[in-house]
């Protein structure tokens, strides 16, 4: 008997050892080790492919806690900005490798500069879609002001009140781009709200018809917004300024196959992702965080042009995730022509 348990303890030390071996030699316990050594952080939101895992860069973080925003009523709108359709394609140099930011999360070495200067052959002008707006965690929301409540619903910071979640915000993008003659189909199911841990599987069944629906899309945004607190409860916030008001800021979020799951195109979605935030930042100094190049493939694999749009965090207000949609409808509207 006293064998028996003898193989049984070592048998179980064996595969300990197994595990934290292939934790240390995939960097996932570092990554974790790296999480919970934050001192000013409770915790983050982790998420696995049919999630996502943190997207803040541990060294953006502030190091002290934000004040708590201000209980004021919304601003009013921004006032209509109408921006015209390109007549030409735009050129990209490397002199524009200035105003890229990258925080590469898995083992990928792009070639940043290639992928900036490469030419984008597309036109997103026409009267079918090109451009899908989806909302994988669409339930999430911001930090509520005066004037600007709402009923939570499966959570903190979260609500099935489409006036205040991501909903909303892609519902200004849609306006926005649509205004300047892009056709948009925006699917407005937040697919986190009934099974918020499958919710990655049934927004890419979604994609995956529409794109069956409408071959003309050639380009897919998923809409979230961040989330990190800090020991008092606090939310993080991201901050900017767009037409002298305070905005949240933008993070591009692009997957890869660095999970070992089929993805061809992650470097052509890269490549779309470093042109938009070359023309956000040229426009508006600060307003993006930077790329976020991820391992997990986040549906990314079924359409190229496909990225996250992390559209502030938690401690944002509503107002000032709005404030952003402009500058990103102004990107993509330059774009829409492809680059030379």
């Amino acid at each position: 008997m006293d064998k028996q348990k003898q193989a049984f303890r070592v048998g179980s030390l064996a595969i300990l050892l197994a595990i934290l071996l292939r934790m240390v030699c995939s960097g996932a316990l570092g990554d974790r080790v790296a999480l919970f050594s934050r001192p000013r952080l409770a915790g983050f939101l982790l998420y696995s492919e049919t999630g996502r895992e943190p997207a803040v860069t541990y060294a953006t973080i502030p190091t002290t806690a934000p004040a708590q925003p201000e209980q004021t009523p919304e601003p009013e709108p921004l006032p209509e900005q109408s921006v015209p359709l390109p007549t030409e394609p735009v050129v990209f140099t490397s002199e524009d490798m200035e105003y890229l930011e990258m925080y590469i999360q898995c083992r990928r070495d792009p070639d940043e500069q290639a992928l900036l200067t490469k030419p984008l052959d597309w036109d997103l002008t026409g009267e079918e879609p090109t451009i899908l707006i989806i909302h994988t965690h669409g339930t999430e929301a911001y930090t509520p002001t005066t004037g600007s409540t709402y009923q939570e619903y499966g959570g903190a910071y979260r609500t099935d009140d489409d006036r205040y979640n991501m909903i909303s915000i892609g519902d200004e993008l849609t306006r926005l781009l649509e205004k300047a003659g892009l056709s948009v189909l925006h699917d407005r199911t937040p697919y986190d709200k009934d099974d918020y841990l499958d919710s990655y599987e049934q927004s890419r069944i979604a994609v995956k018809e529409h794109l069956r629906e409408h071959p003309s899309i050639k380009m897919v945004l998923d809409l979230h917004r961040d989330a990190a607190e800090y020991e008092d409860g606090t939310q993080w916030a991201t901050s900017a300024t767009v037409n002298g008001q305070k905005s949240a800021q933008l993070m591009l979020v692009v997957g890869t196959n660095a999970t070992g799951l089929n993805h061809p195109n992650w470097e052509s979605n890269l490549s779309i992702a470093e042109k938009l935030l070359v023309l956000m930042e040229k426009s508006h100094d600060g307003v993006t965080r930077y790329i976020n190049l991820r391992g997990a493939r986040f549906n990314h694999d079924l359409s190229v042009g496909a990225m996250i749009v992390e559209v502030g965090a938690a401690g944002n207000t509503h107002a000032e995730a709005m404030r952003a949609m402009p500058v990103l409808a102004e990107a993509i509207i330059n774009l829409s022509l492809g680059s030379q």
